[in-house]
């Protein structure tokens, strides 16, 4: 059976996800739909049945990529030389970077880029980047982009 989800749902999904053992985003191959189990609850419900029935089907699931494993520095990085138009908001950013890189926080980074007026620029980039690192993790695992309405559980796929 060919699995097709849609972009969005996964984009969601995986902007959300972290790798810890307590709660998890899921895709489930028999629906396309993603799950989220955490803290007893299944998909932001509070529904022991639902929880219990997929935390029974965990190893049939899918878990999606953790996101945060992204090199947010290399992003940065990148923004700035691709991105970045004028040279002297570009040097600007550039010693950003460095210095987010040197102490470990993207706050730096960050923080300049909202003094110089680029959250817009600077998430429609990263966003273009999600969606690169989604579709690839798809294309790994063989699971097909769709585009149509987003589905919620309950519906058919």
């Amino acid at each position: 059976m060919e699995l097709n989800v849609t972009l969005t749902d996964l984009m969601d999904a995986v902007d959300r996800e972290s790798k810890f053992a307590d709660y998890g985003y899921f895709l489930d191959p028999n629906t396309g739909v993603t799950h989220f189990l955490w803290d007893g609850e299944a998909d932001e419900y509070d529904d022991p049945a639902h929880f219990e029935e997929l935390s029974e089907r965990t190893d049939e699931l899918i878990q999606l990529p953790d996101r945060s494993m992204t090199d947010l520095y290399s992003r940065a990085e990148d923004f700035t030389a691709l991105r970045v138009v004028d040279s002297k908001q570009r040097a600007r950013l550039a010693r950003a970077c460095r210095k987010a890189r040197r102490k470990r926080n993207i706050g730096f980074f960050l923080s300049e880029i909202t003094a110089l007026g680029l959250n817009a620029e600077q998430l429609a980039y990263w966003d273009e980047c999600d969606e690169e690192f989604v579709r690839h993790w798809c294309a790994q695992k063989g699971i097909g982009i769709i585009a149509e309405a987003r589905r919620r559980r309950g519906q058919d796929a």
